[in-house]
């Protein structure tokens, strides 16, 4: 299964949650990507649409390839064993962790929206373009809870078996149409893949039903 693009994915992703989640809810997107597939969500559901920064950690070996990621707590999640595939020490990890926070702390300061935090308690829908590790989505998974999400569905268009595993274990729901034991990448599922900017991003969000005004 393939998708026209991210709109088109957050279209066939919308069928299947009106189905499954009840409101209040507010549906939490994993930025760039994931924003343009939660706005159909969003619409479909009458749902405010936040940000939920998490960045992933990479190596310059790897600079695809996410062995861990960072929440805006500043909270790390990290794969020994892919740290250990890659041949990286504790110095790796703490230089990767140094540039994630500083591309998440840019974004939150520029982003004038509200924060997920303003607008529990209540569930919480967590989107994303695809899931390759998992470890991005896992880290928005666990601030979520943290501050007090009464129940979390994750909702991706495509992921890998095990990234898709992973996440079952940790929320209450995962909605995903695609999962494949022979992933590659997530842009392999989308006709249209092309890069989100920061610009289209502040269009999507002013679209979003409900928008909350600025706050942390």
């Amino acid at each position: 299964m393939r998708f026209k693009d991210r709109a088109d994915a957050g279209r066939e992703l919308a069928r299947g949650l009106v189905r499954r989640v009840g409101a209040p809810c507010v549906v939490g997107a994993i930025p760039r990507g994931g924003v343009a597939v939660a706005l159909p969500v969003a619409e479909a559901l009458g749902a405010p649409l936040v940000v939920v920064n998490a960045q992933k950690l990479t190596a310059p070996i790897a600079p695809e390839f996410a062995f861990g990621a960072i929440d805006e707590d500043g909270e790390m999640i990290v794969d020994h064993g892919s740290v250990r595939d890659l041949g990286l020490g504790p110095d790796d990890v703490e230089r990767a962790r140094r540039r994630a926070w500083e591309i998440l702390r840019a974004r939150l300061d520029s982003d004038g929206g509200a924060r997920l935090t303003a607008l529990l308690p209540r569930g919480v829908v967590l989107v994303d373009d695809g899931l390759a590790t998992g470890l991005t989505m896992l880290a928005g998974v666990r601030y979520a809870r943290r501050h007090g999400a009464t129940a979390i569905r994750v909702a991706v268009p495509c992921a890998a078996r095990e990234a898709a595993r992973l996440l079952r274990l940790e929320v209450e729901d995962l909605v995903c149409p695609v999962v494949d034991p022979h992933f590659a990448a997530v842009g392999c599922y989308y006709e249209d893949f092309s890069q989100v900017t920061d610009e289209q991003v502040a269009r999507l969000l002013a679209r979003a039903p409900g928008r909350a005004g600025p706050g942390r």
